[in-house]
Parts: structure tokens; sequence; C-alpha cells
């Protein structure tokens, strides 16, 4: 039954809210929760707007949301503009990035909202379509009075969540019309159109072969399943067609290609990338799916893979969030590479792999909210993401204060932290000094290596998270303080806690949102983070020979990123000018480094004499038969490497290897 809804708004507003119970779920928790925060249903809206630079920060941040958009949005206004309707994309804090108004529009109301910067969260102007469709994560109307908002009655709107490629919310997309036209047809190419924008968003992704699956409409588009896998062979990227098919979680596991089908990888790899043919996959219960490749993955050199040949140009990434500068950081060398630009204040580093990246996107999203713990070996990055979690969050505010508990004596470490009065102990400065948690009063604390911080000064700091207030050392008066807590630590919690090196519920307290940094040889791209590196060091004049990124691929790395960045400056101090960077430059341990697998490799090169590494691949593929497995472990490499090391070579018209497998 419809309701009445003047008499829902009279008594909603008078304290009786049961018969508003009768509108749709989401909008009735969206009405509860304007009363809780006691916002009035009359009175005048005056719109808020980023101011620019912050709107600059937030444009640059999701320029991959918006250019992943662009074409669907004009798509979407041109099939809804003669009925009226307006199109706006907004990010998951009602933050408006794109405007497609119809021109027409005579409500003056809906002109001032409908403009990029303008911020329309439910806390500043009550229910929405929008906000509604944020928290539901499904599509939401909220027409005339269904708006909390008297202000709002004359607007008629429709939301829909954008899911990112790990299936998180990033985004809405929103319809809205002067007429109160409930059309199904607009709705439904409305959630059309976030299903193109999300399965965009997937084809981004870099260094991923991206596959359609039929899930039995009987021909190719936006309705099937989309899926994104690394040449490691999980699934970095998936549409919510898929998720929901397969029942997938991967913000929580990690998906395997041999988890979801019968077949070997080299099926995508040997019909879908190099023959450019269709295929077909066996689910573990004997389903048959029919698919393709999407997309045309880029090598780790940044050239495109097209029918088995690559074209040539120079060394850049193509990646999803990513600027083609990367931040500096004093201790690891990121910095700006590439093409220069005059704004690089929104690029992020670039870790060479995408389990880093996209926990770095939704780190952004606990930004504000909850506690970060970044975990991680020494040297991995864990300052580098905490800084751009700092730096780049849509809530940012006031400095990044950072104490790192290992590198301070355990007797000054308090004083560090929470500060102290004057004259509270031998050698304290005459005026006292505030601790490093009142510097953080309304920015951000970083506690690096909060593993190793005493149980002693654990114990204050559980205080202070759970009472907000800082005591200094030598008073007894307590001050209110506000940050955000970000701590990071190379040390295994879990075994510190078991050993009552750590307590128990400052772990549950700091640990709101978990990032975990993977060492830099597990990850997928080692060779492009060395690339960037040297790039940064030698401002672009120096280059890596392919003998001595082999050596740095093999290499073990224990000391991450800071031993790897090491050794690059070491090379190109040694090396002579103008030439390229050689094994005989790079320190010893590099080059001299053999696990079993390299003397395996050492051995095949002896009995080939002058044979280059691609030769030495070709010639291992030929030996058996295709069999890519067992090339790869003739030739002591992971197949993921034989993988990119066959796309670097392109033989797909070799009459040789048509039989990959």
């Amino acid at each position: 039954m419809v309701p009445n809804m003047s008499v829902v708004r009279r008594d909603f507003e008078r304290g009786n809210h049961d018969v508003a119970r009768l509108l749709d779920i989401s909008i009735f928790d969206s009405w509860q929760r304007c009363y809780s925060n006691s916002l009035q249903m009359l009175g005048h809206v005056d719109y808020a707007f980023l101011a620019p630079d912050q709107f600059k920060d937030i444009y640059h941040f999701q320029k991959p949301l918006l250019d992943s958009s662009r074409k669907h949005l004009d798509t979407l206004y041109g099939s809804l503009s003669r009925a009226g309707w307006s199109v706006l994309l907004t990010d998951n804090y009602c933050q408006v990035l794109d405007v497609r108004r119809f021109k027409n529009i005579a409500e003056p109301k809906i002109i001032d909202a409908f403009r990029q910067g303008a911020v329309l969260s439910e806390e500043l102007i009550g229910t929405s379509a929008m906000s509604c469709a944020l928290i539901s994560e499904t599509l939401v109307s909220v027409f005339g009075p269904e708006h909390y908002k008297e202000f709002h009655k004359s607007f008629n709107c429709a939301a829909v969540p954008v899911f990112d490629s790990l299936g998180s919310v990033c985004a809405t997309v929103n319809i809205t019309n002067e007429a109160p036209n409930r059309d199904v047809a607009a709705f439904y190419l409305l959630e059309a159109c976030a299903r193109n924008i999300q399965n965009e968003l997937i084809m981004s992704i870099p260094n991923a072969i991206v596959i359609e699956l039929l899930s039995g409409t009987g021909q190719f588009g936006a309705n099937n399943i989309v899926l994104a896998f690394s040449y490691e062979q999980t699934v970095i990227g998936a549409n919510i067609v898929a998720e929901r098919f397969f029942k997938l979680d991967m913000k929580r596991h990690s998906i395997h290609f041999e988890g979801l089908f019968d077949e070997t990888f080299s099926v995508l790899f040997d019909q879908g990338l190099l023959k450019r043919q269709t295929f077909n996959l066996n689910l573990t219960g004997g389903i048959s799916l029919h698919g393709r490749v999407l997309n045309v993955p880029r090598s780790e050199q940044g050239r495109l893979f097209q029918s088995g040949e690559l074209n040539s140009s120079e060394f850049s990434f193509d990646q999803k969030g990513f600027e083609e500068n990367s931040l500096e950081d004093k201790n690891h060398g990121f910095k700006k590479t590439g093409v220069e630009k005059k704004d690089s204040s929104a690029a992020k580093p670039y870790f060479g792999d995408q389990r880093i990246h996209a926990a770095i996107d939704n780190g952004l999203k606990a930004i504000g909210r909850l506690p970060v713990l970044i975990l991680g070996e020494s040297g991995v990055g864990k300052e580098v993401v905490a800084r751009y979690l700092h730096q780049f969050s849509p809530a940012r505010k006031g400095q990044l204060v950072t104490l790192n508990c290992a590198s301070i004596p355990e007797s000054l470490i308090e004083s560090e932290l929470f500060g102290y009065e004057a004259g509270s102990f031998t050698g304290a400065s005459r005026e006292g000094r505030a601790g490093k948690i009142q510097q953080a009063n309304g920015g951000t604390l970083l506690l690096d290596e909060i593993g190793d911080m005493p149980v002693a000064l654990q114990t204050r700091l559980l205080r202070v998270l759970e009472t907000r207030e800082v005591v200094r050392l030598g008073s007894a008066k307590s001050e209110s303080v506000q940050f955000q807590l970000i701590c990071a630590t190379h040390k295994n919690i879990s075994d510190a806690i078991e050993n009552s090196e750590f307590r128990r519920d400052l772990f549950y307290r700091i640990s709101g949102f978990e990032i975990t940094i993977p060492p830099l040889r597990e990850r997928a791209d080692i060779r492009g983070v060395s690339k960037l590196i040297l790039a940064d060091q030698s401002d672009g004049q120096r280059q890596l020979s392919d003998e001595a990124l082999h050596c740095i691929n093999r290499y073990s790395w224990p000391g991450n990123v800071r031993e790897l960045r090491n050794a690059l400056i070491y090379a190109d101090t040694l090396a002579e000018p103008g030439r390229l960077i050689e094994p005989s430059d790079l320190p010893d341990i590099v080059c001299l480094y053999r696990s079993d697998s390299d003397e395996q490799i050492e051995n095949f090169k002896s009995s080939t004499i002058k044979v280059s590494c691609d030769e030495m691949i070709l010639e291992a593929i030929e030996r058996f038969d295709g069999n890519l497995s067992q090339a790869a472990k003739y030739l002591g490499i992971a197949r993921s490497t034989l993988y990119r090391k066959i796309e670097k070579i392109g033989f797909v018209e070799d009459k040789t290897y048509r039989k990959l497998r």
C-alpha cells in the first residue's frame, strides 16, 4: 500500500515512526539516521562544495574511475536526456565527480546540486538515492516527498552502486528528473551503465588477462561473467555477475584459476591470447561455459602484445589508479618518472603487485573511520603506504606525525609519545614539550614498528585510544585528542601476543583495517619496480640489460625494496656513463646468488654454446613438445615467469610452438 506522504512526514516529524515503515526499507533507514542526527525535515539546504585543491586531489585520485565511466555516462545520458533525466556520478562519499545535466531543466535546486565538487552526503542534505544506494548496495529510487528534506520534494531520483574490480562499492550513478516518472526502462539502463563501468575498471587492471564467459544469454555482453587473472593464475578482478555466480569473496580469500575450472591456465594463454580464439571452460561440477579473452594485456615493459607480436615503445606503466609519476620516498626511491606532469600530487607508488594496489585503494576507504595496521617485512614500503593513505584520504586533515618505536631507546619513547611537563625529569626542557600524540591532534599518527613498543607503554597507549585523552609525563591534566591512527610492524603480532610481548586488547584497537604488503620476492613485477627506481636515480639516463634484470629477478631480496634501491644506486655509481647496467655492475651477492633452480639453468646454458636466453626458452619448450609446465620446471623458473618470457619473445606464428599447454 502506498502511504499518504503528508501523513507520514507529519507523524515522523512528531516522533511517530510507525507509518513510515511502509516506505522502502532503504528510505526508512535513511530517515531514521537523519532523525538520529537531529536533521530537520523543514528548512533550506545550502549545498557544500569541495575547495578547488581538494577537488583537484580527488579528481586525480579518481581518474581511473572517471576514465572508465565517461563513455558509459555519455551513452546513458544520450538514452535518457530526451525524457528529461540528468545524470550524476558520485564517489563513495557522495561527492560529485561528473555531471550530465538536462539542458532544459527548470528547477534551480537541481541546477545548484548538479555541479562538480558538490558534497551531497546524507549528513548534509538528508535522504538521497545516492546515499541509500551506497549503504544498501542496490538500486534505490527516492521520489519527491520520499526525500527526508522537504527542500528536495521536486527531485525524483534513482541511483545504483558502482562496484570496483574487487567487489567493493566505489561510486554511484544517479539519474534525476523534475517529473515523477518511475520508468522501469530508465532504471534498467541505469543498472547496465553501472555494470559497464565495473567491467571497464576490470579491463584497466594492468598486466591482467581479462576473460568474458557467457552466463546464459547466448551472446557476449554486459550481463556476462568477467574475470581478471594475474600471470600467477589468481583472480584479481571480477564483476558482480561473476561474484554472484561463483560466490566469490575476493576481499577475504585468494582465488586460484584451478579452484574454479577443470582446465589448466594455458587454455587462456594459448587459445585466448596467442590465437585470439574463443574457448570452453568446464566448472568443477561439469558445467561448461563459453568464453573469450577481452583485453590485450601489457607486457612487463609496457608494450602491447598483439597476435604474438610486440610493438616497440618506451617503457611506461598503464596502472589502474596510478599516475605515470610515483610518490617520492627517501627510503624507497619512488619518485616522479615517465611523462612529466604539472601536478603529480595524486601519484601512487608502484609496488609491482596488484594485491598491494587493491589493498591501498580499500585502505583509503577505511581512513577516517577505522585504525589501519600495515604488516610486512622490513623494507617493503610500509611507511610509503602510510604516507600515501594520509596524503590522499578524502578525509585528510592536519599533519602526519611519525614515531618509530624501534629506533628510540625505551627510556625516551614514553616522553616522545606522550610529551612531558617542564622539569618532569633530568634533562627535560624548561618549557616542557608536546608528545607525538598531541602533535598529531587533528591529523594522522603513524606508529612505525609498533610491535617493538614496550608492554608498559602499550597499556598507556590503549588508554589514550579508549578515552581519546592524553596526559603528559609529570602532569595530572588530561587533554582531548582526535587523530587517525596508522600502525606498522614487521613482527608477527599473533606470535607476540602468545609470547606476552603484545597486548591482545591493543591489537584489537589498532587493527580495524589490515594491509599486508608481500615481500619483494613474491611480487609479480620486480623488474618494473627495478626500472622505476633506476630511472629515478639516473634521471632516466640509465637502463638495465636483460642479463641484469635476470639476476635481479632470481635474487631473494631479504632486504626488500630498500636493498634493491641500494643495489641499483651502487650499480649506477660504478657503471660508466651512457651504457646499460650489466650483472658485473651489481653487488656480488646479487649475481653470485644461486638456488637449485639457477644451477639447472646454468647447466642447461653450459651445454648450449653461445645460446641466448630466448633460444634457451624456445629449445626447452620444443624439448617438451609445448608442455609449459615441464619446460618451466626444466628451466628452473616459475610457470608464470615463463608466460611473461614467451610474451616478450612473441613466436605465435612458429609452427613448432602451436601446441603450448
